[in-house]
């Protein structure tokens, strides 16, 4: 019997969105309690010719993941496309700039916000692999966490034991539906979910397209 663990949904239709003159912002996640090691998650839409400038007071990690199109970001001299990350430490106090690279349309981008994690070095970029379906891999290959990303078919389902019991689960339908620790989450909804040992889900539509991490 799947036990119900404590949750806070963060629906896609109650999201605000800010828009700016080159680009239109939601935040998904913003812990200002440092609870978890995952600080802060934002979505972001880059216009033709669009950028966006971020600058932190503390160093952070961040993972940046395109959802569709191709970007560019400061002192990284490769275009970084859909079905690839990026995943990089930032400095205090210096700008980190990201631009679209396609002349004829938008581009989508999640952006996690980690607590620094010193084992980062570098810009380190990973191609993600859908090929095998019904499969949850790593994101990111140089993250400490457990983070993960799956293409599934509907009616697949998938389980995970937490590698740290104190540990939450962050997760996000990025297309599709899933049934995610006994509830209901559709496109661009994320959770939290906390005091539990497995998750477990159910995609409920073809092709659906989720990632959850351990924070």
């Amino acid at each position: 019997m799947l036990v119900q663990a404590p949750s806070k949904i963060f629906k896609n239709d109650f999201r605000i969105w800010q828009e700016n003159e080159k680009n239109t912002v939601t935040e998904i996640l913003n812990d200002k309690d440092r609870t978890y090691t995952l600080y802060n998650v934002k979505e972001i839409v880059l216009d033709i010719e669009g950028e966006l400038r971020l600058s932190f007071e503390e160093e952070r990690t961040l993972l940046i993941l395109p959802l569709y199109g191709e970007i560019i970001i400061t002192d990284f001299y490769e275009t970084i496309s859909a079905g690839m990350s990026l995943t990089l430490n930032t400095q205090a106090g210096k700008d980190i700039v990201i631009k679209n690279m396609v002349y004829h349309d938008r581009t989508d981008v999640l952006i996690f916000e980690f607590k620094k994690e010193e084992n980062i070095q570098n810009y380190t970029k990973n191609v993600l692999d859908f090929t095998l379906k019904n499969n949850a891999f790593n994101i990111s290959k140089v993250l400490q966490q457990p983070n993960f990303i799956g293409l599934y078919n509907g009616r697949a389902e998938g389980y995970y034991a937490l590698k740290d019991a104190d540990k939450s689960i962050f997760g996000m339908v990025i297309n599709g539906a899933f049934e995610f620790q006994n509830r209901l989450m559709e496109n661009r909804d994320a959770i939290l979910l906390w005091e539990l040992e497995e998750l477990e889900f159910e995609a409920l539509s073809e092709n659906a397209l989720i990632l959850f991490m351990e924070v």
